[in-house]
């Protein structure tokens, strides 16, 4: 049985014993910060009637019970999120409409949150640096990568999502090359995907991943690592994070190469916008 749900209940608790399980009910989240005596003061009891309470709902010490009743609230939270995030039967289209727009702006906040401007910087630069970016994606990432590349095209910037390794290798080989391999990932085990990287890595290819999942071969064969969250715990709604991560990404990098080189991509968007015109 859990903590909250044994001071929820007060079993056998006195009336000053029933009032500290009301206030740690009511304050969980400070109940975390505070000492034994911090605890009794806040409830106008006493340090010893404090503890008689933590020892009827949690067996070891006040700061083990702090841990565990933290772990707890994490717990809470984490299943509130999934049954938050995920489409119930008979669901309306107002309650989608509100839950997918939800999931959006919670998952950009996030995402952000586990951005670094520093790097986003290096990155910028490598983008800048090179001649050509290839994109290595599967499945629906590969479609986000379509979109990048068409984004990219209007300013000027050549992408090419991958399909042939050995082309694409040999192409990198040139002298005058200077590729960027750019791998998009939401899988824990892409074993097609590791191997593209250690080959690249191998002849030299400098490489950027945007993936949820860090491991070994993208720590040695890659520059940067860009995170993002992938949404495994919310099984049906999981594309709709992951997607959205990877664009947010994509989209910062696209803003950075135009403020990087303003003039340039404007004249370059200028000038796709008007060939486009002559195209029936």
């Amino acid at each position: 049985m859990s903590i909250i749900v044994k001071l929820t209940e007060k079993k056998g608790f006195s009336i000053a014993e029933s009032k500290i399980a009301d206030y740690i009910i009511a304050n969980k989240e400070e109940i975390l910060h505070l000492t034994v005596r911090e605890l009794a003061k806040a409830t106008y009891t006493g340090s010893s009637t404090v503890m008689r309470v933590i020892k009827k709902v949690y067996d070891g010490s006040f700061s083990d019970f702090k841990v565990d009743l933290a772990y707890e609230l994490h717990n809470a939270r984490d299943s509130e999120s999934k049954i938050q995030f995920q489409i119930q039967n008979q669901e309306t289209a107002f309650s989608i409409i509100e839950k997918i727009a939800r999931v959006e702006k919670e998952t950009i906040n996030k995402t952000q949150s586990m951005q670094n401007y520093q790097q986003i910087e290096r990155v910028t630069k490598l983008i800048n640096e090179a001649t050509i970016i290839y994109i290595f994606a599967d499945g629906i990432n590969e479609q986000v990568g379509h979109e990048f590349k068409y984004m990219m095209a209007r300013i000027g910037k050549a992408v090419e999502i991958a399909k042939d390794d050995f082309w694409v290798s040999l192409n990198c080989l040139s002298e005058t090359s200077r590729p960027l391999a750019i791998y998009i990932n939401h899988r824990e085990h892409n074993i097609s995907l590791l191997e593209k990287v250690k080959l690249n890595h191998k002849i030299g290819i400098k490489g950027i991943a945007i993936t949820g999942y860090t491991n070994s071969t993208f720590e040695t064969g890659c520059k940067e690592i860009i995170s993002i969250p992938t949404g495994v715990s919310y099984s049906d709604l999981a594309p709709v994070i992951y997607t959205t991560a990877i664009r947010y990404v994509l989209n910062i990098l696209v803003s950075c190469i135009i403020a990087t080189n303003h003039q340039k991509s404007m004249d370059k968007l200028v000038e796709y916008t008007e060939l486009s015109k002559t195209v029936k």
